[in-house]
This record gives structure tokens, C-alpha cells and sequence, in this order.
């Protein structure tokens, strides 16, 4: 059961903003996925407007954004864009508007690095980075037809990216950012993306959460090519658990769905989510399973897939996690497939 309470603003149209606060507004900009939107944040300073977050680069967005320009910034620029992690939905655009307002790009150092680098491997593909994505795919146990569609998906992605600045401003945890008013708060969380950060003001009992607190949906929490042997789950709970400090009547400004008030409700949901999970593929691999035949086991629906992507990188996170523990073992198996078994007590005392 949800315990999150809906604050009471209706959604903006595309090209619209609803007002969360004076000097803060929310905008909603389309998305061509399955999930269709991503909401974006501006904070009025005393020169200007800070942008948070900026939407896929298409068309579409840069129509939503000329129109929300035009008439709802009034004779302010946008004088600094932020960027909570380098997804390509929140970071895609930032480029296009850092260059048509001639601002600076602030982001975390580590988000800037990995998405640069790639960009840079999908612009001009290496033959071994190329070989380690086929392999990683394939120890999940995908077929080659799958693999063949993953590697297309990977390959599209860079149009939905602008230039980005070759520098920027970069954000630490702990960091605050003066904007008109009042003061944001840098908070640094893991596990989602590698380095995500939200923003929270104190004086406004606000917090914008990106990616990393969303009202109805669990963000992704994906082991990847980029680190095949990662733990981003034990980051991911770790970060959650730091946000219970936040005081419990915070509103919360997410990246999707709509702003919410349950910060420390959610944050309980979404821990023993994963906890029910963990517990799901602990019973699974009673006997050797790859993470294919976890994936089956786990979801009841047909995936497309970029779900499949999603559910194979998360199921892989959960395994990793359990591994770390000494919950699970791995071996490799005649097809060159990782499978997974829970170490039992007998098999511990051996």
C-alpha cells in the first residue's frame, strides 16, 4: 500500500508550468517511452532562472521549452541549468539550452565522466567495448536475437543527447546553492546513477528528488556493462536510509509522477520493496538459475526489450547484493552463463 499524500497542484500541460512556490515552478515535458514524462524545475533568482533537469534532445522538447521561454520566464534568462544525474531524460537537452543562454552546466563530477565517456564509446565504438557489452548480455543468458536489439538500443541512444559543455560547475555533497531567497542543499545518493543529486531547501520544506524518491514507482537499480561486478543495491539502500533525516511533512518535488508529501513512508516502501525482492530470488535459486530464468520467474507480464534491460540490469543488482553477503554463489555453466544457487547450511559447512 502507497502512503504518500498527493500534494494539491494539478498538472501542467505540456508548455505550461504550475507554481509550487513563488518562484518555483513545475513543467512536465513528454517523453516517448512507456513511461511518457519527466517533470523539470525552475527557481527564480534575482538576475535569472535555474533550470533543474531538461528532458530528452528532440523536438518535442525544444518546443515545450521555446514555449515555456516565451511565456512564463518573463524578462529573466535562464542563467544556470542543473542536472540531478546524466539519464539521458534529464540530461539529453542540457547542452541545447547551456548553449542558447550561454550558462554554465552544474552537475556532479562522476555523472559528468561516465556520461561523457559514454557518449564518447558510442560515437566511436571500440571493438573490445563492443565484445564486453555482447558478453555481459549473453552471461545474463539472452539470446542472440535479444543481444542483437540491446546493441541497436545503445547505439540510438546518442541522438537524443545535444553537445555538452566541455567544462562544468560541479556540485558536492553537502554543496549549497544560493537562488534568489533561499538556500538548496546538495544531498548525494547512490545506486539509481552514480553520483545523483538532489536539492533540498529547508526554508521551503522542499525537496527536488530527481530520480531518487518518486511517489508511485521504484526507480531502476541496474548493474550495467560499465560495472559488470557492481553493488549499486547495497548504494541504493544505504542512500534511501540517509534520506530519513529529511522531516516528514516535506514536500517532495519528483522527476516522475507528481510532488508528494510521505518522504519517510516512501523511503520504508521502497527499502522493504527491495527487501521482498531479495527474499523472492533467495527462493528462486534453490537450485542454479541465470539471470534469465530469474527475470521469467520474477515478472508475470511480457517485456519488451528495453523492460527486459531493465529487469535483467535490477535482478543482477539484487543477485550481487546477496553474493556480497554470502547469500549466493556464482558459476559458470557449459553455455558460458552465469548461474546463481543460494549457499545453504550444509553447503557452508563444507
Amino acid at each position: 500500500m502507497n502512503a504518500v499524500i498527493a500534494a494539491d497542484y494539478s498538472t501542467p500541460a505540456a508548455g505550461e508550468v504550475a507554481q509550487i512556490a513563488p518562484g518555483l515552478l513545475w513543467l512536465r515535458m513528454p517523453l516517448p517511452f512507456e513511461l511518457d514524462h519527466i517533470n523539470l524545475y525552475l527557481i527564480e533568482d534575482d538576475d535569472g532562472w535555474v533550470v533543474v533537469d531538461c528532458g530528452l534532445f528532440s523536438s518535442a522538447t525544444i518546443e515545450v521549452w521555446s514555449g515555456v521561454i516565451e511565456r512564463h520566464l518573463g524578462d529573466k534568462p535562464v542563467k544556470q541549468v542543473v542536472v540531478t544525474h546524466a539519464h539521458v531524460d534529464h540530461i539529453g537537452a542540457a547542452g541545447w539550452l547551456c548553449d542558447r543562454f550561454d550558462v554554465p552546466l552544474c552537475m556532479t563530477a562522476r555523472e559528468y565522466d561516465l556520461v561523457q565517456e559514454f557518449l564518447a564509446e558510442l560515437m566511436e565504438p571500440s571493438g573490445d567495448s563492443q565484445v564486453a557489452r555482447v558478453e555481459f548480455f549473453h552471461r545474463l543468458g539472452m539470446n542472440s536475437k535479444q543481444i542483437t536489439s540491446l546493441m541497436a538500443i545503445y547505439g540510438g541512444f546518442a541522438d537524443l543527447f545535444s553537445a555538452l559543455p566541455k567544462e562544468i560547475k560541479r556540485l558536492e555533497d553537502g554543496d549549497y546553492l544560493s537562488i534568489g531567497a533561499h538556500r538548496w542543499q546538495v544531498i548525494l545518493s547512490e545506486g539509481h546513477s552514480i553520483a545523483h543529486a538532489s536539492l533540498y531547501s529547508r526554508s521551503l520544506g522542499i525537496l527536488i528528488s530527481g530520480d531518487q524518491v518518486l511517489p508511485r514507482i521504484s526507480s531502476n537499480v541496474s548493474v550495467g556493462p560499465h560495472d559488470p561486478d557492481g553493488n549499486p543495491l547495497r548504494s541504493w539502500l544505504c542512500s534511501l536510509n540517509r534520506l530519513k533525516t529529511l522531516p516528514a511533512d516535506t514536500l517532495v518535488l519528483p522527476a516522475h509522477n507528481f510532488p508528494f508529501i510521505g518522504i519517510r513512508k516512501r523511503l520504508d516502501e521502497l527499502i522493504e520493496g527491495h527487501e521482498q525482492d531479495l527474499k523472492k530470488i533467495e527462493q528462486i535459486c534453490s537450485e542454479p538459475m541465470h539471470i534469465m530464468q530469474q527475470v521469467e520467474r520474477l515478472y508475470d507480464r511480457k517485456l519488451s526489450i528495453f523492460d527486459l534491460l531493465l529487469a535483467s540490469g535490477e535482478c543482477l543488482a539484487h543477485v550481487h547484493y546477496l553474493m556480497q553477503k554470502g547469500c549466493i554463489s556464482r558459476s559458470l555453466d557449459n553455455a558460458g552463463r552465469y548461474c546463481y544457487q543460494i549457499i545453504t547450511a550444509d553447503q557452508d559447512r563444507r
